[in-house]
This record gives C-alpha cells, sequence and structure tokens, in this order.
C-alpha cells in the first residue's frame, strides 16, 4: 500500500477549514450536518434544481472531508498513546508527522 506523509498541522487545518464550510451550511438551513447527510445518502432531498443539487453535493463532500480527517487523526493520537511508557504531557502527545494511507 502506497504511504504518504501528512503533518498534524495539515490535518487540523483540513478539520477547520470543512468545520467552517459546515458550519455555513448548517446556519443557512438551519440543520446540522450530520442531519443532513442522513436525508442526503436516504435520498430524502428532491432533485430538480441544479443549483440545490450542487449545494448538497458540496455540503456532502465537506461532511465527507471533515469526518476522513477526523478519523485520520483519531488514529495517529492512538498510535501516539501506545507507544508513550508513561504519563505524558500534552507536548507529549504532539504529532508532528505521521504515516497514512494514500
Amino acid at each position: 500500500m502506497d504511504r504518504e506523509t501528512i503533518t498534524a498541522e495539515s490535518l487540523l487545518r483540513d478539520i477547520y477549514e470543512a468545520e467552517s464550510a459546515l458550519r455555513w451550511f448548517e446556519q443557512k438551513y438551519g440543520l446540522l450536518s450530520e442531519t443532513f447527510y442522513r436525508v442526503y445518502q436516504q435520498g430524502q432531498l428532491r432533485d430538480e434544481d441544479p443549483d440545490e443539487i450542487r449545494e448538497y453535493m458540496e455540503w456532502s463532500g465537506w461532511y465527507e472531508i471533515c469526518q476522513d480527517r477526523r478519523q485520520r487523526y483519531a488514529q495517529a493520537v492512538e498510535q501516539r498513546l501506545r507507544k508513550l511508557d508513561a504519563p505524558a504531557s500534552l507536548l507529549d502527545l504532539h504529532i508532528s508527522q505521521l504515516r497514512v494511507p494514500a
């Protein structure tokens, strides 16, 4: 399996950017992203208006990016915790670089 190096800062930047986009959609529609995504995945949204379809796709894309990056980040933190020999400080938990599947 190919691997690439991603910094924790890059993962966090992606998470923050995705969360910002998600907040914009949530405020516009008064709906949490988790609820939107469930309804979208179940095919319960109308699909006649091309502008609405574009927004659905963009919103779902940001949601998927956010979920993916959060999962990668959580895995990296778990890896770091497993390597610790003793109680850690926050600086010990800092993840400067991590290897993630491409």
